[in-house]
């Protein structure tokens, strides 16, 4: 029988997150390059960056030349992402604004077709329900937009599965990472993420299974062999269809 749900938020970890996270090799070497490599051009281009943890991305889309609104459920981690892009040129500054917003309720800050793109990194599997944000992401796209997010593997998720389980059931799974602590996250098939983006009117454009970096290799050779057996992660690009 499953557990009901342990409500999780980053608040509890975001200083010891924010301190560690660009220089985790899982996501410095492996999960941002291959997103990057992924990224449509930006240059000029409003952007929604859903769910901005401590800022790498909105840093980065900002260098691009994008306009960027980036968003977090968690205070704690706006708060790192507002003092790190202080930190820029104040004409860099300028193009960004960062607010707390929760991505299981509707968008109310934005309006139709106000965003050319959103950047969601790692970030969908705290959601058990995508239904909304979804929806919201498929609202707010101009005609011609596009979704570009990262997340678990399914693969990677369907390693834990004990006797009993079902690979289909959308289940809390629990982490615990060390000089940051436990996260909580869910358990996905691939089937029901492309039905998720089916229902929303999202058709996929492009799907990457991360490969890890030569540098991912040097950093954690270990790791580097198992990678290439089991994804961890998975990217997908779509627009609205």
């Amino acid at each position: 029988m499953s557990q009901p749900d342990r409500e999780f938020s980053y608040d509890s970890v975001a200083d010891a997150f924010a301190a560690g996270i660009d220089d985790a090799p899982y996501n410095a070497l492996y999960e941002r390059p291959a997103m990057l490599g992924l990224l449509p051009p930006v240059d000029g281009q409003r952007i929604l960056e859903a769910g901005c943890g401590a800022g790498w991305y909105t840093e980065q889309l900002l260098a691009r030349g994008a306009r960027v609104t980036a968003v977090d459920a968690s205070a704690a981690l706006v708060k790192h992402t507002r003092r790190r892009i202080a930190a820029l040129p104040s004409v860099t500054c300028e193009r960004a604004d960062v607010r707390v917003a929760d991505l299981r309720q509707p968008l109310t800050f934005a309006a139709d077709g106000s965003f050319d793109g959103i950047v969601s990194a790692l970030v969908m599997h705290y959601l058990r329900d995508w239904s909304t944000a979804l929806a919201e992401f498929r609202r707010v796209l101009a005609p011609g937009g596009w979704l570009l997010f990262s997340t678990h593997h399914p693969m990677a998720d369907a390693a834990d599965l004990q006797d009993g389980d079902d690979y289909f059931d959308i289940v809390q799974m629990e982490d615990t990472w060390k000089d940051i602590g436990t996260v909580r996250f869910y358990r996905r098939s691939l089937t029901a993420i492309g039905d998720a983006l089916a229902g929303a009117g999202l058709g996929i454009e492009r799907i990457v299974e991360p490969r890890p970096t030569d540098a991912f290799r040097v950093a954690r050779p270990d790791s580097y062999a198992r990678l290439l057996r089991r994804p961890e992660f998975i990217i997908f690009l779509a627009r609205p269809g």
